[in-house]
């Protein structure tokens, strides 16, 4: 008997019995191969996809020195400052391209898909380890992070590696293992905050801890705790950075569908479908004892950190699908278990399901359109400017700008940048200069470009223009994808 969790092997007469597997040679070959399976489908094509604005935002994090990220950290953004030194330290390893900095994430959906196998076998066996990975693998919502330059599938994969390592750690009983659940609990919050309610399920595990293994799992949980203190004064102070959440109003085939399954679409509430079957099964498998702990244990994972963030977000805007991504692995974990228990025709049919809802978003999540970017736009800019144009640029960002579409704005003139750098220690983006002060670099230009993001203070900005002389001759409102206001003016008298 396991001094842990309850024996996860039950009466082998019954026709349920799951043996957990542990870390044989076996499961730890199968673990390698679904992590390299993993690796190779969500590294087809993941430079493909032409970036979108946050993922522009964190090769702009890294254009920094250290000094004026430190202290724009200290302004904005410091809930992704973890992620962005990491990337530092990539990017110096392996160059700062859109592949590059997406093969982090690829990498860590593919460990971390390793990961699962390895759980599931602890936690049921080797079926579920097997379908529970190749889950992990296949899922839009961590498919579509891995094609992401931004740190929701390395959270993904430092929660479940802290989930490994507690369940090893409340089996073995090993300080070194308390230790390990600590320092990645830690660190998965550092790296994206809202992580920290992955972990509200490991209260309810208490019950089924002993005492001496519920004493050390409260006082790892509280050190895990006190080591991102540092992160939580930063971040206290920098609430305003998700105001832009008040503009989204989220349902439930955001809650149900996007969140868990990528998108909103037919193919993802096929999905969900399938969730919800899983999900009833496990519910079904709490009158086996032995099984109880995991079975809570998982479904509290998967089900817990969305019921907390959408009962705070009827309150505050703290709400976005996405930002339930270290969720998703529990699903994986609950269909893989529902997989384990189907054969003949049954599974054939569960597993046919379970294609048609994984692989169509995975292959579209690799065209060049896939992401909401202003590559419409930039499309009909292109067509319509001539070289030597002003381009003013209205809250979107000229680096961004300049890093997704370098051909098209390269010819263009610029005539909003901000020239110094100061603010590279206090902003993100840079701001375009009030039109009032560029009216000296506006004496050669006879034509200029806005560039309205969502067209953002659009009225104001035609305004400051007229008044040095520049009237609108063509304006045109492009929306697929990502919605901007182009307005043409040009120098009348």
């Amino acid at each position: 008997m396991t001094v842990g969790h309850p024996p996860l092997t039950t009466d082998r007469s019954s026709p349920s019995a799951l043996r957990p597997e542990r870390f044989g040679p076996p499961t730890r070959r199968l673990a390698g191969f679904i992590g390299l399976l993993a690796f190779v489908l969500n590294a087809i094509a993941v430079g493909v996809p032409r970036p979108w604005r946050d993922e522009a935002a964190t090769h702009m994090a890294n254009e920094r020195t250290l000094p004026e990220l430190w202290s724009m950290l200290d302004r904005i953004d410091a809930v992704h400052g973890s992620y962005y030194l990491l990337i530092r330290v990539w990017q110096h390893q392996f160059g700062e391209s859109i592949l590059s900095l997406r093969m982090l994430s690829v990498l860590a959906l593919a460990v971390s898909a390793a990961l699962m196998t390895l759980l599931g076998a602890e936690l049921f066996d080797r079926a579920t380890a097997l379908w529970a990975g190749l889950g992990y693998a296949l899922l839009p919502a961590l498919t579509g992070a891995a094609s992401e330059a931004r740190s929701y599938a390395l959270a993904a994969a430092l929660v479940t590696a802290a989930m490994l390592a507690f369940r090893l750690a409340t089996r073995r009983q090993g300080y070194l293992w308390w230790v390990c659940y600590a320092v990645l609990a830690a660190a998965s919050i550092y790296v994206f905050l809202y992580a920290a309610l992955a972990y509200v399920v490991l209260a309810v595990m208490l019950i089924w801890l002993p005492a001496r293994a519920r004493l050390v799992a409260c006082v790892s949980t509280v050190v895990a705790a006190a080591l991102t203190v540092p992160l939580l004064l930063r971040v206290s102070g920098q609430a305003a950075q998700v105001s832009w959440l008040e503009d989204y109003h989220y349902g439930p085939p955001q809650i149900i569908a996007d969140a868990f399954w990528g998108q909103v679409d037919w193919l993802a509430w096929v999905g969900v479908g399938l969730s919800l079957v899983a999900v009833g099964h496990a519910v079904r498998l709490w009158k086996e004892p032995a099984l109880r702990a995991p079975v809570v244990w998982v479904l509290g994972w998967l089900v817990l950190p969305s019921v907390i963030l959408c009962t705070v977000g009827a309150f505050a805007a703290v709400y976005h699908p996405r930002y339930l991504a270290f969720s998703v692995p529990a699903l994986a974990l609950v269909i893989g278990l529902l997989l384990s228990r189907l054969s003949g025709r049954r599974l054939t049919a569960a597993l046919v399901v379970y294609a048609v809802a994984c692989l169509p978003p995975l292959v579209t999540s690799r065209l060049p359109e896939a992401k909401p970017t202003v590559a419409a736009a930039i499309a009909v800019l292109a067509e319509n400017s001539r070289p030597g144009d002003g381009l003013y640029i209205v809250r979107y960002d000229r680096h961004a700008l300049s890093w997704s579409f370098p051909d098209a704005v390269r010819q263009l003139n610029n005539v909003g940048a901000d020239t110094g750098d100061g603010w590279r220690a206090e902003e993100l983006k840079q701001p375009s200069r009030p039109v009032r002060k560029i009216a000296d670099r506006l004496n050669s230009v006879q034509r200029v470009w806005i560039f309205a993001d969502k067209g953002w203070r659009l009225p104001e900005t035609e305004a400051a223009f007229a008044r040095l002389g520049f009237h609108p001759v063509r304006t045109l409102t492009v929306d697929p994808g990502y919605p901007v206001t182009l307005v043409l003016l040009e120098r009348t008298g």
